[in-house]
């Protein structure tokens, strides 16, 4: 059986660096030397797990956003009901926010220095958003349905795409005010929208 070469220490060492600069520094100004340089490893080694930048930055952000979903769904699942995980999935932001390098989200970074609409980093940084809008919708429609006649009227993936404005707006002021102040707002903002 082939050895997968995600499991190498090279591959990893790689990796995490790469993650490292490219959410400290950001996408452009990382260089692929510095990479190489930093992570230890030969450049034929890089770029026999990597052939380019662009490939090593995909890795990056399908392997983060597995694993954020991953968490995620694991965070929420100790709160008892709909309401409490939708506003848990915001309180979660808070120790994130409160980090010395916080630097806001990494996908919404990614995508704003890759212009090209067609990019597959652009496009897996918008899948990240798309996951969580899935889990939002599920909660957002066992909302609906624990709340009966007093949501009748309300539709569920248009209070979901409310909800998402909401998340993804404190990720990006808490990056520009570098206070979890923004994420808080959004806490309230949803506990009213949610009522």
């Amino acid at each position: 059986m082939k050895k997968d070469p995600k499991d190498s220490q090279a591959y990893q060492r790689i990796l995490s660096t790469a993650s490292d600069l490219f959410y400290r520094n950001g996408y452009r100004a990382t260089g692929i030397n510095e990479i190489i340089r930093k992570s230890g490893v030969a450049k034929a080694t890089f770029y026999a797990h990597f052939p380019s930048k662009e490939s090593l930055a995909l890795a990056y952000v399908k392997t983060m956003n597995e694993r954020e979903i991953r968490n995620t769904a694991e965070g929420i699942r100790h709160y008892p009901g709909p309401y409490e995980k939708l506003i848990g999935m915001l309180t979660f932001m808070i120790p994130w926010s409160a980090e010395r390098r916080y630097r806001g989200c990494a996908y919404l970074n990614m995508a704003s220095e890759i212009p090209d609409h067609g990019n597959p980093v652009r496009h897996e940084s918008a899948n990240h958003y798309r996951a969580v809008r899935s889990i939002v919708g599920v909660l957002m429609d066992e909302l609906k349905a624990k709340r009966g006649k007093a949501w009748k009227n309300r539709k569920a993936a248009e209070v979901a795409d409310d909800y998402m404005l909401l998340f993804a707006g404190a990720l990006s002021m808490a990056q520009v005010y570098h206070h979890k102040s923004p994420i808080e707002e959004a806490i309230e903002a949803a506990k009213r929208l949610l009522r």
